[in-house]
């Protein structure tokens, strides 16, 4: 959710914090603090070991409120030089992230790869979630900087339809809220479409997509957004194949996922926004719902996992699972 602070002629929107009163002197304390919903303006409940660095996800967006004595050039002059602030902070995190993520795989014993590491606990899930999220930003870097020369200030408005392209440092709170309104949407359509007619699913310690018919499989691949949407609207079916291999990485990673997140402390200990995000990452919708109801959903996917296979889960909503338990 997006909040907006308005003071001393500014607009501070934030897609994580609720409104605080600050000054406008304080305002560059937002590029380095990650408030809490309190007035304190310190992290209450922060765990680095569970949750990564506050410079994974994107920095405010300080937007400048028009002036009735502004002429209208002024005014999206002085708003493109706000979006050119955010791109190029958010552009310095996506770097400065990776150096860091260097730093740690360099530190890891020889022929470990940074999940062997997290299953073994040598990286905790913020550090892990660093590195997976630098690595994925490090290559959307050269297009999303193609784009930004030739669109400089205009930026804004090609890449809010460009949003697999964008950095998640770089994504505009109104980008990050439609990505989410799209996965949703698209997520209730394929419910709706009647495609999933049965979830008899046994266990299996074999492959993720086991089991799985070519519907239930596409199913999940529409929930996850494991490939282009423009594929549903053409009527164009995506590879059974490649969608197998990128259910199954998914997977892997889920799994791999809930565990670090118990090892580490556990959802209580998570920040909102990471609830969000580790949600989304299971097919779970965030739109409208509280805290509690996030915190709750997604302790019930991690309960759940233990007792039925990964695409069960996915081909039921949250509410079945309950039933289950």
């Amino acid at each position: 959710m997006t909040h907006m602070i308005q003071r001393g002629g500014c607009k501070c929107y934030h897609p994580i914090v609720k409104p605080l009163r600050l000054s406008c002197q304080k305002r560059l304390a937002f590029h380095t603090i990650r408030f809490s919903s309190t007035v304190s303006a310190t992290r209450v409940n922060h765990n680095q070991r569970i949750n990564p660095p506050s410079s994974t996800l994107p920095p405010p967006l300080v937007l400048p409120v028009r002036s009735t004595s502004q002429s209208a050039p002024a005014y999206y002059y002085s708003l493109g030089r706000a979006y050119l602030s955010f791109y190029k902070t958010g552009a310095k995190a996506v770097y400065n992230n990776w150096q860091t993520a260097r730093t740690l795989i360099s530190r890891l014993p020889t022929n470990t790869t940074p999940g062997d590491a997290v299953s073994k606990g040598l990286l905790s899930r913020g550090e892990w979630q660093l590195i997976r999220r630098s690595t994925q930003d490090i290559k959307k870097v050269p297009l999303f900087a193609l784009v930004f020369m030739i669109c400089g200030e205009f930026t804004p408005l090609v890449v809010f339809f460009l949003s697999g392209v964008v950095p998640r440092t770089c994504k505009i709170p109104k980008q990050v809220q439609k990505d989410r309104q799209k996965a949703e949407l698209r997520r209730l359509n394929s419910f709706r479409d009647g495609t999933v007619t049965s979830v008899d699913i046994p266990g299996t310690n074999g492959r993720a997509f086991d089991h799985l018919e070519s519907r239930q499989l596409a199913h999940i691949g529409r929930t996850l957004g494991l490939y282009p949407t423009f594929l549903d609207r053409l009527g164009v079916g995506y590879p059974t194949a490649l969608l197998q291999r990128k259910f199954q990485r998914w997977n892997d990673y889920i799994i791999l996922d809930d565990v670090a997140i118990e090892r580490n402390g556990g959802v209580p200990l998570m920040e909102l926004e990471e609830i969000r995000i580790a949600s989304e990452e299971r097919g779970l919708d965030v739109l409208g719902k509280n805290d509690g109801q996030l915190k709750s959903t997604l302790m019930g996917w991690i309960e759940a996992r233990k007792r039925e296979p990964v695409a069960k889960l996915l081909l039921t909503r949250p509410g079945v699972w309950a039933k289950r338990a």
